[in-house]
């Protein structure tokens, strides 16, 4: 089983180095998502789920 895994990774490596320009194309896709995904996370973490670092932060109020 791990033959097979290994014979399966070295395919793909060699596929991918023969199209260069397909492979740029994948590696830049997956960092944009990988970024976008991981800056999304990180707005909703610090808005929305974590809470505030300030005793009794439900009683806080905005004046305008």
């Amino acid at each position: 089983m791990r033959d097979a895994l290994l014979r399966h990774i070295r395919y793909g490596l060699r596929s991918l180095r023969r199209s260069r320009g397909f492979a740029a194309v994948i590696i830049a896709t997956l960092g944009l998502g990988i970024g976008a995904g991981t800056a999304m996370f990180s707005v909703v973490n610090g808005l929305l789920l974590e809470s505030l670092p300030y005793p009794d932060a439900d009683r806080l109020v905005t004046m305008w």
